[in-house]
């Protein structure tokens, strides 16, 4: 099994190639230089998404038009607990083992092909520089995606190594971040940061060094590259201690465990992970692993993937009427590969719904 897939395995525009990728203008624009509509169709054509989850991404990008993530390179990075999907043309064939570091470079990639293609300015970084003549900093999505695909592609394709100064980014990024807030502001956008990373910390204080982005114009993603509960607690704490706006993912599999454990109607699928992973202040998302869902946010959450054109009824309504207009949503939604069941399903399990929706108050179940 190769590594993770290349750039080449992946489809970007035609671009042409100079010496070097031009430098981001971080200070000048916080505009992006594709409209809403040309993103959107960028996402009809590029990607099988349900069409709100389409929207999302679409409305993300918008939103967050400053991207970082800082991503963890360190040697436990190379620790074989990490699972990757295969993917041929018929779509997910599987599911297989392979390093945290491989895990996390497919999604890396995936990202920045997506931020390559819509030209959402997005800044890489890794803790160590990584050899192989490899940048230790990218940026994609500034007009140039062939080269941009080429540059990550070798900046990940070298091996992790080294310790995990991850307080030493995160006040790059910070400072970065605070010379572009007013313009954030003024315009209502804000920037999103991703850490990804399989551990604490070995240059200090993580809490103290997130602390400014309270200040901050900023929605904090913690991509985690393990399962390790002491790892979990680490970031879960600091969740707490800090109150930012903030959401702490486990990898595909283990967030698909723990939002089936409180909403198991839902089937969690990978691009529903991607789309939490690229940023998104709806709160539905946010919640979805925390507690069971109330009638009305089933049907909130769900109008949130299948779009205005898939309409979900409310609850209250009928829970046949209610279910008719999920089913006449899922049909202009591909299926999703369920992780835990290893297969393709609708969105929505109708018996385990049935039992969820039928527990809320004032839904009346004919």
């Amino acid at each position: 099994m190769s590594k993770f897939p290349t750039h080449a395995d992946i489809h970007v525009p035609e671009a042409t190639v100079v010496a070097s990728a031009p430098p981001p203008v971080y200070e000048a624009t916080v505009s992006l230089t594709k409209s809403f509509e040309e993103r959107k169709q960028i996402l009809k054509t590029m990607y099988k998404f349900a069409p709100g989850i389409a929207n999302q991404f679409n409305e993300s990008a918008e939103m967050f038009s400053r991207r970082f993530w800082i991503v963890d390179n360190s040697g436990s990075m190379a620790t074989s607990d990490g699972h990757v999907l295969i993917e041929g043309s018929a779509g997910v064939e599987g599911m297989v083992s392979c390093s945290r570091w491989e895990e996390l470079g497919s999604s890396i990639l995936w990202h920045a092909n997506m931020a390559a293609n819509l030209e959402v300015p997005t800044e890489f970084r890794l803790l160590n520089p990584p050899g192989m003549r490899a940048a230790q900093i990218v940026h994609v999505g500034n007009g140039n995606p062939k080269l941009e695909m080429s540059e990550i592609s070798k900046a990940m394709g070298a091996g992790p190594t080294g310790r995990t100064p991850l307080c030493k980014h995160i006040n790059e990024v910070v400072a970065e971040v605070r010379a572009i807030a007013d313009d954030l502001r003024s315009s209502g956008k804000k920037a999103l940061v991703v850490v990804a990373s399989d551990g604490a910390s070995t240059d200090g204080d993580v809490a103290r060094a997130l602390r400014p982005f309270h200040d901050l114009p900023v929605w904090l993603v913690v991509r985690l590259c393990t399962d390790d509960d002491s790892v979990v607690d680490y970031w879960n704490d600091i969740d707490e201690e800090l109150e930012l706006d903030m959401d702490v993912l486990d990898d595909l599999c283990g967030e698909a465990a723990e939002v089936t454990a409180v909403n198991p109607w839902l089937i969690y699928g990978v691009n529903l992970h991607k789309l939490r992973e690229w940023g998104s202040t709806a709160k539905e998302f946010d919640l979805l692993d925390e507690r069971p869902f109330k009638p009305v946010e089933v049907r909130n959450f769900l109008n949130l993937i299948f779009g205005p054109a898939g309409a979900v009824s409310h609850p209250d309504l009928g829970y046949d009427k209610f279910v008719q207009s999920i089913e006449r949503a899922e049909k202009n939604c591909p299926k999703v590969y369920d992780p835990l069941r290893k297969r393709y399903r609708h969105w929505v399990d109708q018996k385990k719904l049935k039992k969820a929706v039928g527990q809320g108050e004032g839904c009346v179940i004919s």
